[in-house]
Formats: structure tokens, C-alpha cells, sequence
């Protein structure tokens, strides 16, 4: 008996990441605050069914592949200059100490050094 293939498909542009309807699914995981369960929502589909398609788009789960992103934005905002306590409600964080744990785990470094690190890197023109 075949498989059949499976009936929602993302595919990757680059660094983006297309639903069937054309939607950034990074952009979708923002307005969602980095929810899977929310995105699975919105997208009309199980959590496992988002789980599958984004692994065969990016070989990540979508919990993975979202926390990357977040993470990514938060450097972006730091370097644009923003206060860490500014990005951490813009990213969705409940509180500024969850925030605090992701940097410190994600980028092995904490919050304020992160900050410096990142500034130091990017100094304003």
C-alpha cells in the first residue's frame, strides 16, 4: 500500500518559509507570539500536521524552527537599539525573566553581555 503524500506542503524560499496560500509561515509564527498549537490553528491543521510539514521544509520542528527566529529577531531589535526589556514584550514573553532564560540559553551569554556583544558589533552610524 503507498503513502499518500501529504496534503500541506511549505516550502522554503531562501530563508522563508511558504504555506500553499503564499504566507510567510515565520511571519504567521509572529502575529501568533511563537505559537505552535497557534499557527496549527490558524492554518487549519493538527499540531502534528504543522509538525511534519515544517520538518520536511526545514528538518527542524516548528518549535525549533520558531524559537530560532525569535532569537534572531531579538539580535536584530538589540542591534537596532531597543531596550532588552522593549524586545522581550515584542517577542511575545509573558515575562522578562523567560525572556532572559532564552537569550542566556540560546546564545550562551546573558542578557546584558548579549546586549554589549551585539552593540559592540553594530555600532551606530
Amino acid at each position: 500500500m503507498s503513502q499518500e503524500p501529504p496534503k500541506f506542503t511549505i516550502t522554503r524560499e531562501g530563508q522563508h518559509f511558504r504555506c500553499p496560500d503564499g504566507q510567510d509561515l515565520l511571519e504567521l509564527a509572529e502575529e501568533e507570539e511563537f505559537s505552535v498549537s497557534g499557527v496549527a490553528e490558524h492554518l487549519k491543521l493538527t499540531n502534528r500536521q504543522l509538525e511534519y510539514a515544517v520538518e520536511r521544509a526545514s528538518g527542524l520542528r516548528p518549535k525549533e524552527l520558531f524559537r530560532r527566529h525569535r532569537m534572531l529577531l531579538a539580535r536584530r531589535l538589540v542591534a537596532e537599539g531597543f531596550s532588552l526589556q522593549v524586545i522581550s514584550h515584542r517577542l511575545g514573553f509573558k515575562h522578562y525573566t523567560h525572556f532572559a532564560s532564552e537569550i542566556k540559553s540560546y546564545f550562551d551569554l546573558p542578557p546584558r553581555q548579549f546586549q554589549k556583544s551585539v552593540r559592540a558589533l553594530c555600532p551606530e552610524t
